[in-house]
């Protein structure tokens, strides 16, 4: 008979105590979690990436910084979150930032969007400023398809593209409108 006792209130027990786990879980508020979107194509993304590229006698080429970047594995490109490029020539040094980047890797090629910046260093700077341009390191080339705005001390120049070939200095603009300013000393 004792035996029947301690079985009764044992099942009584588990059955209150089910009871009240049902009776809590339905009173509690349900916790709203954000449904995360995981990008299914993006295999590995690096933070505050700093990039170095040597040439052909081992000295410094280019390089660029970012606190962001994501590798898509379907199309092969990396986005690239505000970007800052810098190129080391004999003659000058360029410094390059945008809003937004993308590398492609399998044609070494960096493209940069979003109110880029371009800032020639050393003798004759200038600034120049586009919504995307182009670095080609294979080639030296750096190249605008968009409108450029270019300032100097001694000129204004808009074009509408742009073509900077870094290894000799020459520049072509495409379809310009300038203003030179005279020296007044």
């Amino acid at each position: 008979m004792k035996s029947r006792i301690l079985i009764f209130v044992l099942v009584l027990g588990i059955v209150a105590i089910a009871i009240g786990w049902v009776y809590e879980s339905r009173l509690a508020p349900r916790e709203k979690t954000a449904e995360l979107q995981i990008p299914d194509n993006i295999d590995y993304f690096l933070t505050n990436l700093n990039y170095r590229a040597v040439n052909d006698s081992g000295e410094l080429d280019y390089e660029f910084s970012s606190p962001r970047l994501e590798h898509h594995t379907l199309d092969d490109i990396s986005l690239i979150e505000t970007p800052l490029l810098n190129i080391y020539r004999a003659a000058d040094r360029w410094r390059v930032n945008a809003q937004r980047g993308e590398l492609q890797p399998r044609e070494n090629l960096l493209w940069l969007h979003q109110q880029v910046v371009m800032q020639k260093l050393g003798a004759d700077p200038f600034e120049l400023q586009a919504e995307s341009i182009r670095f080609e390191p294979d080639k030296d080339l750096v190249s605008s398809e968009t409108s450029v705005l270019m300032r100097s001390k001694q000129a204004r120049i808009e074009a509408e593209a742009a073509v900077f070939n870094l290894a000799t200095g020459i520049y072509r603009l495409n379809k310009t409108r300038s203003v030179y300013y005279r020296d007044n000393s």
